[in-house]
């Protein structure tokens, strides 16, 4: 059932009308918990069961954590969990690599029947949302906070169909410098949400899922038209040049902007229908004036999430400028493989890494030499326009395999093609 399909608009208008109008208020979370596993199961009946199985061990983990008597029982039972959810993770996001390796290794057949298998396997739908979420309860049950979930809570928390498939990463508990209205926990408890009919979320949740359906559907398919050549294998053609291969990858780089934002909005409102509020995930990313502050508005709960999991205990910016260079190195690399896991990923994790590094001893090197400089509109306009060529640069490698990207490379630096002769020989790039 696809967010654009017929189907799901009837889905979700039944829904909350029976939500509102219908079920008691003692029993809508049930309710809404009933609707989401129906929802899940509607894209695959076995990936449904899955998940339940999944979420029963998550939380069994939960109480483990909770309950165990020392701090270290505690320690190894959390450390447990997360491995155990990232390498399910691991492996779905793999599957083809592994399948592969795996018939090499026993001589089972060729290329085409691991990819045949592979295809066949598939892959949970939203799997990379579920996951951090169960790591983010983990984590905050471990830390010992907050009162552990019920396995009403904890169900409805992962699979809240609003941002199962599309995000954000909503939290159950706050973690950081996070809004009390972003915890999910505390609003099915009752502590940040008016369990009753508000025509304003009502009103606000229709309004942000207008402006999502005309971002995705309007706009970002207009970007995607003028992006295809960055897209697709178009851009390999003898008659696609440089230039209209730059072209394309900022039309790629505000395609990909809208579209996203677009299924925020459309999550957020979805979830305002039903009284819940979910952190915003995209705040204008595109007009950042540096890779840093692109950063803290791109994707937003998936950025804190790493920020808060990841780069903060291992040490963030406080055990010597090597240290805060690998941590900010490490943590943009799990962003990276976040998206899929693979060497072009890798390499576009070191490339936005590499561009983070550099843009932080410039800017400390700026405050150092000119400490009473303010920035200019002139001045923020040029660090848009470096953002957008920074990503445009890396684009290829975060969309096409290695080899195809490496062609597009030759085309958008024209003087490469002196360096690698026979590859622009036989791409037509060259003579």
């Amino acid at each position: 059932m696809e967010m654009q399909s017929w189907s799901f608009v009837i889905f979700v208008l039944l829904s909350v009308l029976l939500y509102w109008l219908a079920v008691p208020q003692r029993f809508r979370p049930h309710f809404l918990l009933a609707i989401s596993l129906g929802y899940y199961f509607t894209t695959s009946i076995p990936f449904g069961l899955f998940l339940l199985m999944y979420l029963y061990g998550m939380y069994v983990v939960g109480i483990l954590i909770d309950t165990a008597k020392t701090q270290k029982g505690r320690k190894a039972w959390m450390i447990v969990g997360i491995i155990v959810a990232l390498v399910i993770l691991y492996f779905f996001k793999s599957r083809l690599t592994l399948i592969k390796l795996f018939f090499l290794l026993f001589g089972l057949g060729g290329a085409k029947t691991a990819a045949a298998i592979a295809f066949r396997l598939g892959i949970p739908v939203g799997i990379s949302y579920f996951t951090f979420r169960a790591i983010h309860y983990l984590v905050e049950v471990y830390r010992g906070k907050e009162v552990r979930a019920t396995p009403l809570e904890f169900f409805l928390y992962v699979t809240f169909f609003p941002t199962m498939v599309s995000g954000p990463i909503h939290r159950f508990y706050r973690i950081g410098k996070e809004k009390a209205e972003d915890a999910f926990g505390l609003q099915l408890r009752g502590e940040t949400r008016t369990p009753r009919f508000n025509a304003d979320d009502i009103s606000y949740g229709l309004w942000r899922l207008f402006c999502g359906v005309v971002k995705k559907f309007v706009i970002a398919e207009f970007f995607m038209k003028l992006a295809e050549p960055m897209m697709t294998k178009s851009g390999l053609m003898p008659t696609t040049s440089g230039s209209m291969l730059w072209f394309a990858g900022n039309a790629y780089f505000a395609y990909l902007y809208i579209d996203f934002s677009a299924y925020s909005d459309m999550a957020i409102g979805l979830s305002r229908l039903f009284g819940f509020r979910v952190m915003e995930n995209f705040n204008w990313a595109i007009l950042a004036p540096n890779l840093r502050d692109f950063w803290r508005r791109w994707h937003i709960s998936l950025t804190n999430f790493v920020m808060n999991y990841v780069y903060f205990p291992l040490g963030g910016g406080r055990k010597g400028e090597f240290r805060t260079d690998v941590n900010a190195a490490i943590t943009i690399m799990l962003v990276s493989l976040w998206h899929n896991i693979n060497t072009s990923m890798f390499l576009w994790g070191i490339w936005e890494g590499f561009g983070l590094i550099v843009f932080r001893h410039y800017a400390k090197l700026k405050a150092k030499m000119w400490p009473d400089h303010q920035p200019t509109w002139w001045g923020k306009v040029i660090g848009i326009c470096m953002v957008w060529t920074w990503h445009c640069i890396g684009w290829p490698i975060f969309h096409h395999p290695t080899n195809v990207a490496f062609v597009y490379y030759l085309k958008m630096f024209p003087f490469l093609q002196y360096l690698f002769p026979a590859v622009g020989r036989l791409m037509n790039l060259g003579g």
